[in-house]
C-alpha cells in the first residue's frame, strides 16, 4: 500500500497496490535505525506520510541530537483535514521519545501552504538557509 502511496505522488494518479516483494536495496534503506516514516491511512488507502530521520549531536548539544522532517506528503484531494498536522506530531513525539533538542526542518520558499502549515504547528523563522542539492 506504502508503494502504491509513492506511486500515487510521483504520477499523480493512484493505482491499486501490487503486493510484490520489496526490492532488497529498498529494504536496505529502510533499516536504517535513524530512519522513521509514519502513513496517514483512509479505509484501505495510504493518502500521505512523513519521513524523519534522527541526526545524533555532540558539542553544545550535549549528546542529544535532532529530528529532520525530510519529506511531508498529503494526497492533494486529503489536504485541509488536519492530515499533515497529525502527521507533524509524530515529529514532536519522537523528539520526546528519543530525547532529542527540537525538530528542523527546510521549506521551499515556492511553497507558501506548507510554510502556513509549519507556522500553524510552532515553527519559526531561524535564519535564512539555501537550499542545494548535487
Amino acid at each position: 500500500m506504502f508503494d502504491a502511496m509513492i506511486f500515487w505522488r510521483e504520477n499523480g494518479f493512484e493505482r491499486e497496490p501490487l503486493w510484490t516483494p520489496v526490492p532488497q536495496q529498498i529494504k536496505k534503506e529502510l533499516s536504517n535505525p535513524n530512519l522513521y516514516v509514519y502513513a496517514a491511512r483512509v479505509g484501505n488507502r495510504y493518502v500521505g506520510w512523513i519521513s524523519l530521520l534522527y541526526l545524533p549531536k555532540v558539542g553544545r548539544w550535549k549528546g542529544h541530537g535532532h529530528i529532520y522532517v525530510d519529506e511531508l506528503w498529503v494526497e492533494p484531494s486529503f489536504r485541509g483535514q488536519g492530515m499533515a498536522k497529525a502527521l507533524m506530531q509524530k515529529a514532536d513525539e519522537l523528539k520526546v521519545k528519543l530525547e532529542a533538542t527540537g525538530v528542523r526542518l527546510y521549506v521551499n520558499v515556492n511553497n507558501p501552504a506548507a510554510r502556513r502549515l509549519y507556522d500553524v504547528c510552532g515553527y519559526q523563522e531561524n535564519g535564512q538557509a539555501y537550499f542545494m542539492e548535487k
